[in-house]
């Protein structure tokens, strides 16, 4: 009766691991199967190279549209005030030293300011401390800013409009509280890649330029 019993255990577990043994290669069947499916003739190390190579070929090449424009001179006048956005300057409207974060171009009262290139107004707005300010986008991922401007802008000037380069967009007024002290002015600003640069890396402005306490350099600014 023993023997049987061993018998009888001893062919349970070979039955067991047969059936386990079938299941698995089923298993395996199915996995193999499905990796054929997915990647005819292909390993798997060699379809993500595939992928690779295609992503590259697919990727946009830079155009002249992603490059910056040539920029032409906002207003005539000299700088009165240079950029510096790591050393402070005085500020005699504030009487204190800040950062200046653009060049202030001298010019009279009524002085028409144009537009730096081609591109579209982004932005028309009053701010406290720089007054009436036009923001326009331009190629190369560009944005010139214009502030001081005359509360009333050129007529058409608003968000979303196309302008041309040289189109009048306003004239220079004295809306700046922060730089009321100054001789009228136009402040301008670029900025590319959302960072501000300094305009005279990309503008050619007039050989003299005056500063703040009224000497000059005969230095020429110019783009480089």
């Amino acid at each position: 009766m023993e023997e049987e019993n061993k018998k009888n255990t001893k062919g349970f577990y070979i039955t067991l691991a047969l059936m386990l043994a079938v299941v698995a290669i089923l298993i395996i069947a199915s996995i193999a199967s499905k990796r054929s499916n997915d990647t005819p003739g292909t390993t798997d190390t060699e379809q993500s190279s595939t992928e690779d190579q295609s992503s590259t070929d697919d990727s946009p090449t830079i155009s002249d549209t992603d490059k910056l424009p040539e920029f032409s001179l906002p207003v005539s006048g000299n700088i009165s005030i240079d950029y510096s956005d790591t050393v402070p300057v005085f500020s005699i409207t504030m009487g204190d030293y800040r950062t200046h974060l653009g060049v202030d171009i001298e010019g009279e009262l009524g002085t028409e300011v144009l537009a730096v290139a081609d591109g579209i107004v982004t932005n028309v707005w009053d701010d406290p401390f720089m007054g009436t300010c036009i923001s326009i986008e331009h190629s190369g991922n560009a944005v010139s800013i214009y502030k001081n401007l005359d509360p009333v802008v050129k007529e058409g000037i608003v968000i979303g409009c196309e302008v041309k380069s040289g189109d009048v967009i306003g004239v220079i007024g004295e809306s700046a509280m922060n730089e009321i002290a100054q001789e009228p002015h136009l402040h301008y600003e670029l900025k590319v890649a959302d960072k501000h640069v300094d305009p005279k890396d990309h503008f050619k402005f007039p050989s003299k330029n005056n500063t703040q306490d009224g000497s000059s350099s005969s230095e020429e600014s110019s783009a480089r």
